[in-house]
């Protein structure tokens, strides 16, 4: 049996605060799975020249970019620049405490169908617009503490893999903590 092109795409996950530690460890950790993975730093840069070149020697697929998610053409290049890295984007993992109301937007516009967002913290800048959004192209928000947002992201990938193809069936993915 053939496995489509759609199918066997790699899962592409954009981190944020790659300059802090959790930041580092999220996309050490998906890395480490074998995801593409986009850093995405506006301060320490040292730090995350750092984080890419532990995780490029570990044959690790990734890229940083510099992005302050307060600018709007900021966010929408980081989408930009994600998408011309690896082809899309399916997974959203916002580690840090800065609000995340544009990163929201773009995110509901740009993550591939029954993606995910996960947040350190509770999801803020949902308006009724980007819900709608999100709603109409399955994609999950919800909230992971720091310490499970690995095994969170790597159960979601497993099963995202495993029923990509099946999606038209109705086939559940697991959903974040949305409580806030």
């Amino acid at each position: 049996m053939a496995i489509s092109s759609e199918s066997r795409r790699e899962t592409v996950a954009i981190v944020t605060g790659g300059s802090f530690p959790t930041g580092r460890h999220i996309a050490h950790g998906l890395a480490r799975l074998n995801w593409p993975v986009v850093v995405v730093y506006l301060t320490q840069k040292r730090a995350v020249d750092a984080a890419i070149a532990e995780i490029l020697r570990a044959d690790g697929n990734v890229v940083a970019v510099r992005a302050d998610l307060a600018d709007d053409l900021d966010v929408a290049r980081l989408f930009a620049e994600s998408k011309a890295a690896f082809g899309g984007v399916d997974v959203v993992a916002h580690t840090t405490s800065e609000p995340a109301a544009l990163l929201l937007q773009h995110a509901a516009r740009h993550v591939r169908r029954r993606g995910t967002i996960v947040s350190v913290c509770a999801a803020d800048g949902v308006t009724p617009v980007v819900a709608r959004q999100l709603r109409e192209r399955d994609i999950n928000v919800g909230r992971a503490p720091p310490d499970t947002m690995l095994g969170f992201l790597d159960e979601w990938g497993r099963r995202y893999c495993r029923v990509h193809d099946a999606c038209h069936s109705g086939a559940q993915l697991p959903r974040p903590d949305t409580r806030a």
